[in-house]
């Protein structure tokens, strides 16, 4: 029969104490017996013994929100990550470009900026992406990804000019005094039109990197993925890849608003199923209603302290209106699909919860109370507005590592109190929600380890600590990337503990990350990844 996993703690979060020494696999990839190495020994003779030399077992983390193929970044794109003023992100471009050989018929793409940490203190303009190239298309994108920055030989092939107006939850950024436009473009309706170039030049090749974008995953312990806003083209190749049998992980794909949902869900029925085929399935749809904290255009209902210009008054807008925003989550809803919706700023959360709960009341559906939508990231949501979701029985899945990477800018943004409450897992927790964790990849690696620590931590960069009554245990910081995960995509009956009859899904660790102090818990090391009882992954050797 299968596979023993022994010699190792078996962690199965099903209680906080629960132990056990062995794990027994059957043929099928599921769980057939957790409890003592003997027993297992007895009820699986013959199996296929693996020893994990004293390692720490947990169920795999399960990762519920990301972009699973923007994780071409990481093998496409000039990490900016690291450039702290206008001069390093220019000398990184031009060796980038030079090192692939990158001509006038391709694209130089860069991307991780972060303006906050510029000396010059604001976005980059075509003005500096000039230097790097005037024969060339270039394009950075902010680390948030909701933002980009175009070289005025972009702009042109895009077609924006003077005349181009500002895009409908959009803008474009303008020379001073001026329309022409300075090369900044904001939210995904101004930023769409610059892909639209950039996209055919890339020449992508997805069967020959589809082993390194699971390994962006994999090494962090995670089985299940999601592609949080997938379009046509990316529908095609998740799907096409799936029946080639190149995905090792599940991964679970929401076509975006904006696209045209239904025909990519008819062109393939086949994955627009709970049930998984060569790893894929659709899971339903996504909309956005805001931007990004950290880029000043999360929506609020109180001020920033002060806007993108200075402003006293700047609150950033929305992205859709109430009307769009009914319509679209009625679409979900009559359709028996989940909803997720991107959310970072308090405005932004109050329009969703009105509209869903509307077009829900609105709905024929007789199973529209069990659909689980989830509010994405959270950032500012209010402890009334995690009350509200408890009671429309909606999901809140918080982008708990913005406490360590963006908590001392969203203290400047927002002030101490309300910059000190982002990610407020305390209170999601107490209104009794199955909150989940996530980071957004590509805007961070899908290190769940350290969203856990930072929802039990809350630490800044700059080692400020942030409001501790927002803190959670590490063992509810770990079923929200386990369980808690699970549940949100309907599959805890599959995944998400160690049990009997589940998968075998599990994250190797050098350590019990319940039995060491919460600050080391971003410390833990994934030394292997297993998926149905198959070893997807292991760490290289140091």
């Amino acid at each position: 029969m299968g596979k023993l996993f022994h010699n190792a703690t078996f962690v199965p979060l099903t209680d906080e104490d629960a132990r056990a020494e062995a794990v027994l696999v059957d043929d099928d990839g599921r769980i057939a017996y957790v409890g003592t190495v003997e027993e297992a020994r007895a009820l699986g003779e013959g199996a296929e013994e693996v020893d994990l030399g004293g390692a720490a077992v947990v169920p795999g983390f399960i990762d519920p929100h990301s972009h699973f193929t923007g994780a071409l970044q990481y093998l496409l794109y000039a990490d900016l990550g690291g450039c702290t003023s206008f001069e390093e992100i220019a000398d990184t471009l031009r060796a980038f470009a030079e090192e692939r050989h990158i001509g006038p018929d391709g694209i130089i793409l860069g991307n991780n900026y972060d303006q906050n940490l510029l000396a010059e203190g604001r976005h980059p303009d075509k003005a500096l992406l000039d230097t790097v190239s005037t024969d060339t298309p270039v394009l950075i994108t902010h680390v948030s990804n909701h933002m980009g920055v175009a070289n005025s030989l972009l702009l042109e092939l895009a077609g924006i000019d003077e005349t181009t107006p500002d895009p409908e939850g959009g803008r474009y950024g303008r020379v001073a005094g001026t329309d022409e436009p300075n090369g900044y473009a904001e939210e995904p309706a101004a930023i769409g039109t610059l892909y639209a170039v950039t996209m055919p030049r890339m020449n992508l090749d997805f069967a020959a990197m589809a082993d390194a974008m699971q390994r962006v995953y994999l090494e962090h312990g995670v089985t299940t993925c999601q592609d949080g806003a997938t379009n046509k083209d990316m529908a095609a190749m998740l799907c096409a890849l799936a029946d080639a049998g190149a995905w090792k992980m599940d991964i679970v794909a929401y076509p975006m608003e904006g696209e045209d949902t239904d025909a990519i869900l008819a062109d393939h029925s086949r994955f627009d199923d709970r049930a998984y085929h060569g790893h894929f399935r659709f899971g339903g749809l996504k909309m956005f209603l805001d931007g990004s904290p950290q880029g000043l255009t999360a929506w609020m209902t109180e001020p920033y302290t002060a806007g993108p210009e200075g402003e006293k008054d700047w609150v950033a807008y929305g992205t859709m209106t109430d009307e769009a925003a009914t319509a679209f989550a009625r679409k979900a809803i009559d359709a028996n699909r989940q909803l997720l919706c991107h959310t970072n700023g308090d405005a932004a959360a109050d329009q969703l919860l009105r509209v869903y709960e509307a077009a829900r009341d609105a709905s024929d559906n007789p199973d529209k109370m069990g659909l689980r939508p989830v509010m994405i990231h959270c950032q500012t949501a209010r402890t009334d507005q995690y009350e509200k979701m408890a009671e429309l029985g909606m999901i809140p899945s918080i982008f708990s590592s913005h406490i360590w990477y963006w908590g001392d800018v969203h203290q400047r943004n927002f002030g101490p109190v309300r910059g000190g409450r982002v990610s407020a897992c305390g209170d999601a927790a107490r209104a009794g929600l199955p909150f989940t964790l996530h980071t957004d990849t590509p805007v961070l690696r899908p290190n769940l380890l350290e969203a856990a620590w930072c929802a039990a931590n809350r630490v800044t960069r700059d080692g400020v600590q942030l409001d501790e009554d927002q803190k959670v245990t590490v063992f509810e910081a770990l079923r929200a990337i386990t369980f808690n995960g699970a549940y949100q995509y309907g599959e805890e009956a599959d995944k998400g503990t160690l049990e009997v009859g589940k998968l075998a899904d599990m994250a190797v660790l050098d350590r019990d990350p319940l039995a060491i102090d919460p600050a080391d818990l971003r410390d833990v090391t994934v030394l292997a990844t297993v998926k149905e009882g198959a070893v997807v992954y292991e760490r290289d050797e140091a």
